[in-house]
């Protein structure tokens, strides 16, 4: 009998009804941004083997199960002149055309309508960005799959939103959860996305609480429907390089350090180019990823390791197969590419060309410190994926979810550790800085959340709280005549005059307002 009725109580505390419907919901919204992830995918690779591949003669080096040890220099890279400046063009066209919003990197369109336009997006951006973006990312545009599927993802759950008249809160939690799905499909990190997706929208370390399980349940889903359409290999193959000697320590917290100074440069340089070079540009904005597709096929012509989103040589850096004068080169030029793409209007995310960012800086440190203090040196595919992780973190303002999206993206968590570590160090000295212009610091700065920190502290307040109960209050009789009236309220500077019957029983208020109404009018 005990444990019926116990069982019948934990019955009683079960709210079905949400349970079911939130469970529906992010179903759904983790179905719609997998198959549109997994589209992403396919359109990238087709386009990409046929203009980089069949056009340009560039085979993009493969990674995780399909990984290679060899590349080779392009056959026709002069034909890059041609190739990326009209893709350059006709996304500039579609966008401007049809959804200005779809352009650039597509996260940040989310959080600033997540903040500031009631989480509504357009119908029409879900399509516009998937071509754009195929565009962009297969010609070889420095950009990554983030921005597109994250867009999709939110956009969907907006969608569905609305179809369904759901009120503003839940279309919130549905454009955060389509983020996380779109995310954790495209890049096998089911719960780093999630975290990122709760993470992201503030600068400060707060979060989305509300739409976490909502995001983890939509991201599982579109993991599953993503892998279960372009296979279940992790994004990279790596060695197993576990966190073992203490006195590593000291190197990651230089590294820390160096990844914290290359974000503070790649968040300048990006969004310094698009405000002193292509926004003052005399040109129609929709030419102008063209002028920048131009940029970026000269800087490809001496740096081919520039184009597209770079995962393929982030994993020929991990198994040490590119030699140091490349990563030297290839980390300025992927800065100025990825701001070449994306800040001139192009369609793509920035999570992948930081994650090369950051990896090419761990092992170029990595190198530099075997050569200086070999003692203290940790491995050079520990370095690249820690130094990938903590620069994603500082310059992304997402600490937590960057190192659990790394590590599930590599199919390592054995360097947590020394990755919490340069996570931390980055994100401390990157305050103020972030590649994603439309977060603000936390909940209370939103306004998505405006009133509701308000309310809180007003029904916590009483009136003995704010009364001064020393104050002498002037009251009024209620048979004093009007000039009786002017002669007590000049004298003070009471607002608020209580009007009282010879017993002290209150009848009514009136204020200095009210005096001076009485005052001008013709009549009195």
């Amino acid at each position: 009998n005990a444990w019926i009725k116990e069982i019948a109580r934990f019955s009683s505390r079960i709210d079905l009804y949400n349970f079911g419907r939130w469970l529906v919901l992010a179903m759904m919204v983790g179905v719609v941004a997998g198959l549109g992830g997994a589209l992403l995918t396919w359109g990238v690779t087709g386009i990409s083997s046929g203009l980089l591949g069949g056009v340009i003669g560039f085979h993009v080096p493969g990674h995780g199960g399909a990984a290679t040890v060899t590349w080779s220099m392009p056959e026709r890279p002069w034909l890059l002149l041609v190739v990326l400046p009209l893709a350059g063009l006709l996304v500039g066209w579609i966008v401007q055309t049809f959804a200005p919003e779809a352009e650039g990197h597509g996260t940040d369109a989310v959080i600033n309508s997540y903040h500031r336009e009631r989480a509504v997006l357009r119908k029409r951006v879900v399509p516009v960005k998937l071509l754009t973006s195929m565009l962009t990312i297969g010609s070889g545009g420095s950009a990554g799959r983030e921005g597109p599927v994250a867009q999709v993802g939110a956009g969907f759950g907006s969608y569905l939103a609305d179809a369904l008249r759901l009120g503003y809160h839940d279309r919130r939690v549905l454009v955060v959860s389509g983020m996380a799905a779109g995310i954790g499909g495209m890049f096998r990190a089911p719960l780093g996305a999630a975290l990122f997706a709760v993470e992201v929208l503030y600068s400060d370390p707060d979060f989305e609480s509300e739409a976490l399980i909502p995001a983890i349940i939509s991201s599982i889903v579109s993991y599953v429907v993503v892998a279960s359409l372009t296979g279940w290999d992790a994004i990279f193959h790596t060695a197993n390089v576990p966190f073992g000697r203490p006195h590593e320590l000291l190197a990651y917290l230089v590294l820390g350090m160096v990844v914290a100074a290359v974000g503070y440069i790649y968040v300048k340089v990006f969004y310094g180019m698009r405000d002193r070079v292509f926004g003052p540009m005399p040109i129609p904005a929709w030419t102008k990823p063209a002028v920048g597709g131009l940029l970026l096929a000269l800087l490809a012509m001496a740096v081919p390791q520039v184009l597209g989103g770079g995962y393929g040589w982030l994993q020929l850096t991990m198994d040490n197969q590119l030699p140091l004068k490349i990563l030297v080169l290839l980390l300025p030029a992927k800065i100025l590419a990825t701001s070449f793409t994306i800040s001139s209007g192009g369609s793509g995310g920035v999570f992948a060309p930081s994650l090369v960012i950051g990896g090419v800086t761990g092992a170029i440190f990595a190198d530099l410190v075997s050569r200086v203090a070999p003692q203290l040196a940790p491995p050079s595919a520990a370095c690249v994926l820690v130094g990938m992780g903590g620069f994603f973190a500082g310059v992304a303002k997402v600490p937590i979810a960057s190192l659990i999206m790394v590590a599930e993206m590599s199919g390592s968590y054995g360097l947590l550790v020394p990755m919490m570590l340069v996570s931390s160090v980055a994100y401390l000295l990157m305050r103020g800085i972030s590649i994603y212009e439309a977060q603000v610091p936390g909940r209370i700065d939103s306004p998505a959340h405006l009133g509701e920190f308000q309310i809180d502290v007003l029904e916590r307040l009483t009136v003995e709280d704010v009364m001064d109960p020393d104050q002498a209050v002037i009251s009024i009789p209620t048979g004093a005549s009007f000039e009786t009236v002017l002669d007590l309220v000049a004298d003070t500077d009471q607002y608020a005059f209580p009007v009282v019957e010879a017993d002290g029983e209150v009848e009514g208020m009136f204020s200095i307002n009210d005096v001076r109404r009485v005052m001008a009018t013709p009549e009195v």
